[in-house]
């Protein structure tokens, strides 16, 4: 059965444009089969779909010669005197692709939809010979109304952050508690979720690092040391929410700050981890000053030991990242606020809020000029402006 994920209208919609549709993100993270789901709900027959993990399917692109190409796709059902859709999973497994992609998208009524597990290969392979002729979509795994439609729970999204104070009642606190703990501690990964094995869980969860280094990090880049990335994971669990220390993981490791900034771009542009800048700036780069999220609980919890309250905040951002722009904001002092979204709202993450927690947060979202603030919280809390976290 098809579970819906909340960016499928938006995929619907890029798929009555011309421009490329690219739909990228981490390994098993739901990309195939959404547009699986999309290949399939197309109404014509002039439509194709290919998956360049299989290396026969890859050898059918390898010939440099178009008409060749085009034969090929002639052969195989595609008519190019109408407007066609071709599909293709993984592109980053076939580095010469775009150079196809641009001649067929230039010279035909063809719609191309892709899926790639890199924005390093995008960036590196994808950027300048395809500018202006894509949109570029990214997928992360299932926020927790997302995890809930995959446990068959259902309930009212888009609600404003005014009216989900209202929620926090303390009868209400036991309703998703149980389930909010379970996606904290094993993550948002469909394959994951869906399976109520505890032990499977987890070996899906192995399985997907080990094939993040295996086949991801081998393919896109050439990193002579896979260990001492791995190490760098490791690191980073013990610093979750935290600013990046380039100098000490630098001496941690053994290698020179150029090469801990190389391993931790590799990391972002894989989606392993997000990065989230300062408030006042517009840097798109790893700076000393960005804190860092796993894009998954689960990828965190089982590479190492995570501490509670650094899980919990890791999995306030996994539900915000998808609809806001976040930053973080600090005072001169050193006073932080976790989140602020969109430029206009704060979000403090507290397992347990406080009087003074709200008290310092009224204070810093003033000296921030931010229009609404309100503390995440985990556990019941008569405090006003608390929201739990299951309610974002």
């Amino acid at each position: 059965m098809f579970l819906a994920r909340k960016i499928l209208p938006r995929l619907k919609s890029l798929l009555n444009e011309k421009q490329i549709l690219v739909l990228t993100g981490m390994r098993r993270v739901g990309k195939t089969t959404l547009i699986k789901h999309l290949f399939n709900d197309l109404t014509t027959k002039n439509k194709i779909y290919y998956s360049f993990e299989d290396t026969l399917t890859r050898k059918k692109f390898s010939d440099d010669n178009y008409e060749n190409l085009k034969r090929m796709l002639e052969g195989e059902g595609i008519t190019f005197t109408e407007k066609a859709y071709i599909f293709i999973d993984e592109i980053q497994f076939l580095p010469n692709i775009t150079s196809v992609i641009k001649y067929f998208y230039d010279e035909y009524d063809v719609k191309f939809v892709v899926t790639g597990s890199s924005s390093y290969y995008l960036k590196n392979h994808f950027t300048e010979s395809l500018s202006g002729r894509k949109f570029v979509v990214e997928l992360y795994p299932l926020t927790f109304n997302e995890f809930l439609v995959f446990k068959g729970e259902q309930r009212e999204e888009n609600v404003p952050f005014s009216k989900k104070v209202d929620l926090n009642l303390e009868i209400y606190e036991g309703k998703y508690k149980g389930l909010y703990e379970e996606y904290m501690k094993y993550g948002g990964f469909p394959d994951v979720v869906l399976n109520p094995s505890i032990d499977i869980k987890q070996e899906i969860l192995k399985d997907i690092i080990n094939s993040y280094f295996q086949i991801d990090v081998t393919t896109i880049a050439d990193f002579d040391d896979i260990g001492k990335l791995r190490d760098l994971l490791i690191i980073l669990t013990q610093r979750v929410g935290q600013k990046i220390n380039i100098s000490n993981i630098s001496n941690v490791l053994k290698i020179n700050r150029a090469k801990v900034y190389e391993y931790l771009e590799l990391l972002k542009s894989t989606y392993v981890i997000h990065t989230v800048s300062q408030h006042s700036s517009a840097d798109n780069r790893i700076s000393a000053d960005d804190k860092f999220y796993f894009s998954d609980t689960g990828i965190a919890n089982v590479l190492s030991e995570v501490a509670a309250g650094s899980i919990f905040e890791n999995s306030v951002f996994m539900n915000l990242v998808y609809d806001y722009d976040l930053t973080y904001y600090q005072t001169k002092s050193g006073g932080e606020i976790d989140f602020v979204l969109n430029k206009k709202l704060g979000i403090e993450v507290k397992e347990t809020a406080s009087a003074q927690d709200l008290l310092n947060l009224g204070k810093r979202a003033i000296s921030a000029s931010l229009d609404e603030y309100y503390i995440v919280t985990r556990n019941y809390s008569p405090i006003e402006k608390t929201i739990f976290a299951w309610d974002l």
